[in-house]
C-alpha cells in the first residue's frame, strides 16, 4: 500500500497504530448532525457524496486529519508520477466504515451537557512558508452525560499531524491519534481530532521525528484542550447549513491529473463543485471548508464567525489542496521546482479562497455578534 504525503513510491511496511474513523453526532430539535473524521490524507468529493447519499437522514460532514502516514486516497503518491496510488478496495472499505460509524453514533444519541474551550498552544506549531503568520488557537468541545460521565471530546488543531516524516514507512494517525489516545486516557469517553487551518505548512515545530515525539505532542495538545474547557455547562441550540460553490480550476497540474485519470473530480465548464458548511452550536460556530486553509485566511474566517468559540474544520467533504488568500497568491516560476510558492502549485487557483469565504458569508447571513 502506497503511503500519502511527502513523496511517492513510499510503500507501507507495518502498522504503528490503527487508522480510525471517529464520529461525533449531535441533535437539537431536528435532524441529527454528524462529523466523521478519518485518519487519512483526505477524501475527494466523489467519495464524501457517496457516503452522504447512504445517510439521507443525517446532516453529515466527512473530514480527514491529513496524516501523512496513511494510504494514498487521492491518487498522487503511487509508484511513479503517472500511476494512481489508490487501493480501490481499501477506499471502498473506508466509505463503508464511515457509513457504519455515523449510523452507530446516531443510534446511541443520548442527553448530554456540552462544554467548550478555546486557548493558544505555544511552542508546538511553526509556519514554514511565513513564520510571522501563525495560528495557534485550539478549540475544544466536550459532551458529558447528566451525571458526569464523559461521552466525547473533540479537539480542533491548526497543524499538520506529521511529526513522522517521509523516512517512516509505518501506518499511523500520527499526532491526531496520539492526542485522541491521551484524551481518552485522561478524561474517558471517545475523542475526535479535527484539523483546522493547517495550510502554509503549519507543521510540528520539532526536529525529532520519533514515535516518542508523536506521543509528547499528543499529550501536550490533549492537556491544553482539557485545561481550556469552561466550567459552566452550556445549553446550545443547533443549526446546520450547507451550500455549493463553483471554483475555477486554474491549476494546470490538476487539470492534467484529471485528464489522465490520476485524480478524480468532475469539471463543469472548467469549474469544480465544492461544499461549504456552517454549524451553529450555542456559543460555538463551526466553519467547514474543503481543503488546507492557510493560517492568515483561517484566522480571518474565525474572526468572521463572530463566535466565542470559533471552530474551523478543514479537509471537509473534499481535499482541494491549499486555500490561500488571493493577495499572496503567486504563480510558481518553475513548476518542477515551485518553492517558495509550493502551496500555489497545489492549489485549485487564486479565486478559491475568496469564493469559499463568500459562500461562508452567505451562510452566516450577516450574523457576526460574539456570543457570551
Amino acid at each position: 500500500m502506497y503511503l500519502a504525503g511527502f513523496h511517492g513510491a513510499r510503500v507501507a511496511t507495518g502498522i504503528e497504530h490503527d487508522l480510525r474513523v471517529r464520529t461525533v453526532a449531535l441533535r437539537g430539535d431536528g435532524r441529527p448532525f454528524a462529523l466523521a473524521v478519518c485518519d487519512l490524507i483526505g477524501l475527494v468529493r466523489e467519495d464524501t457524496l457517496a457516503i452522504r447519499r447512504a445517510l439521507p437522514d443525517v446532516d453529515l460532514v466527512v473530514a480527514s486529519t491529513h496524516t501523512h502516514s496513511g494510504p494514498d486516497t487521492i491518487g498522487l503518491w503511487g509508484p511513479d508520477e503517472t500511476t494512481r496510488g489508490v487501493d480501490e478496495a481499501f477506499l471502498a472499505r473506508v466509505r463503508e466504515t464511515v457509513v457504519a460509524s455515523v449510523r452507530a453514533s446516531v443510534a446511541v444519541l443520548e442527553p448530554a451537557i456540552l462544554r467548550f474551550g478555546a486557548t493558544r498552544v505555544t511552542g508546538l506549531i511553526r509556519n514554514a512558508r511565513d513564520p510571522d503568520v501563525l495560528d495557534e488557537q485550539v478549540c475544544t468541545l466536550s459532551a458529558d452525560r447528566p451525571l458526569g460521565d464523559p461521552i466525547v471530546t473533540l479537539v480542533n488543531v491548526p497543524m499538520h499531524p506529521e511529526v513522522l516524516d517521509g523516512r517512516s514507512t509505518l501506518v499511523s494517525p500520527d499526532v491526531a491519534g496520539a492526542a485522541c489516545r491521551a484524551l481518552e486516557r485522561e478524561r474517558g469517553g471517545m475523542a475526535v481530532w479535527a484539523s483546522a487551518g493547517l495550510g502554509g505548512m503549519q507543521s510540528p515545530d520539532t526536529e525529532l521525528r520519533t514515535s516518542d515525539e508523536v506521543e509528547r505532542f499528543g499529550r501536550t495538545f490533549a492537556a491544553a484542550a482539557l485545561a481550556s474547557l469552561d466550567e459552566v455547562p452550556l445549553e446550545p441550540g443547533l443549526a446546520f447549513r450547507r451550500t455549493e460553490v463553483e471554483l475555477p480550476l486554474w491549476n494546470p497540474v490538476f487539470r492534467e491529473g484529471l485528464a489522465a485519470g490520476l485524480l478524480r473530480g468532475e469539471l463543469v465548464d472548467g469549474r469544480l463543485i465544492a461544499d461549504v458548511s456552517l454549524l451553529e452550536l450555542g456559543p460555538a460556530r463551526v466553519a467547514c471548508l474543503p481543503g488546507e486553509v492557510l493560517p492568515a485566511l483561517a484566522m480571518q474566517v474565525k474572526e468572521r464567525l463572530g463566535a466565542r468559540y470559533p471552530f474551523l474544520v478543514g479537509l471537509a467533504d473534499d481535499e482541494l489542496g491549499y486555500i490561500l488568500p488571493k493577495d499572496v497568491f503567486v504563480e510558481p516560476a518553475d513548476w518542477d521546482d515551485p518553492d517558495p510558492h509550493y502551496e500555489e502549485s497545489r492549489s485549485v487557483g487564486p479565486e478559491t479562497g475568496p469564493l469559499l469565504v463568500a459562500a461562508l458569508e452567505r451562510l452566516l447571513g450577516g450574523r457576526r455578534s460574539v456570543t457570551t
